[in-house]
C-alpha cells in the first residue's frame, strides 16, 4: 500500500514539474517577443483617426527612426516636412477636392466629392516626403525612409497610411505656392504623404500572396 501511495505522490509531482517547465517556457517565448516583427506584422494602412494631436515626444522618435534609414551611399536624398498646421491642410485637401472633379478615381479617392472627404483622412498631422529630382535611388530612399516611420508609428500604436496622392496634388504647377510654404527646395519633388495620428479603427490584414516569394538554394 506505501509503495502504491508513493508511486502515486511521485507520478503527481513528475505532472506538477513538466507543467511548470511548459509555463515557465511559454512565459519565456512571451517575454522573448521581437517586437519588431510584432509591428511588422500588426501594422495596418489607417484610415479614420482622433482629433487629437500625437505627443511631440512620440512624433519625434518616428520622425528621428525614419531619417535614420539606409540610403544608397548615404546620400539622405530625402526632404520630410511635418505639417500640423489645420488652415494648411484644409487648403491642400480642398485643392485636391477641387482637381479631382470629373476624374474617375480609384479607392478612397473616388469618395472626392462627398461632404467631409478628406484626401489624408482626417488625420491631425501629415508627414510629406519629398525626393531628389536628379537621383534615380531617391525612389528607394524615400521608401526605405517612410517603412521606418510605419514601423516605429506602429510600434507605439500609432496609425499611418501613405498617400500617394500627394505627389499628383503638390507637384502640379498650380501648387508652387505649396511647396514654398513647406520649404521644399527646387531640387526635389513630392513622392508621397503620409497621414499619421492616434488610431480611430482597426481591421485585419488582407491576404498576401506568398506564392510570390521563391527560394532558389
Amino acid at each position: 500500500m506505501k509503495k502504491l501511495l508513493l508511486l502515486f505522490v511521485g507520478s503527481l509531482f513528475f505532472i506538477s514539474c513538466q507543467e511548470t517547465v511548459k509555463e515557465t517556457m511559454i512565459t519565456t517565448a512571451s517575454k522573448h517577443k521581437n517586437e519588431v516583427v510584432e509591428a511588422i506584422k500588426n501594422r495596418r494602412s489607417i484610415r479614420s483617426y482622433k482629433p487629437e494631436q500625437i505627443d511631440q515626444a512620440q512624433l519625434d522618435t518616428i520622425i528621428d527612426c525614419g531619417i535614420n534609414a539606409p540610403s544608397a551611399l548615404n546620400k539622405q536624398t530625402w526632404e520630410v516636412r511635418v505639417i500640423q498646421n489645420a488652415d494648411l491642410l484644409n487648403r491642400i485637401n480642398s485643392s485636391f477636392v477641387e482637381k479631382a472633379k470629373g476624374k474617375d478615381l480609384k479607392g478612397s479617392a473616388s469618395r472626392s466629392q462627398e461632404p467631409g472627404f478628406s484626401v489624408f483622412h482626417g488625420s491631425p498631422t501629415l508627414i510629406i516626403v519629398g525626393r531628389e529630382k536628379n537621383n534615380p535611388t531617391s525612389f528607394v530612399d524615400c521608401g526605405l525612409l517612410a517603412q521606418n516611420i510605419l514601423l516605429s508609428a506602429e510600434s507605439m500604436n500609432i496609425g499611418t497610411c501613405t498617400i500617394g496622392n500627394m505627389a499628383s496634388i503638390l507637384n502640379d504647377p498650380d501648387a508652387k505656392e505649396f511647396l514654398k510654404e513647406i520649404n521644399m527646395p527646387d531640387t526635389h519633388e513630392v513622392a508621397f504623404g503620409i497621414a499619421i495620428g492616434y488610431k480611430n479603427e482597426s481591421h485585419e490584414a488582407k491576404p498576401r500572396d506568398a506564392s510570390k516569394v521563391q527560394y532558389i538554394k
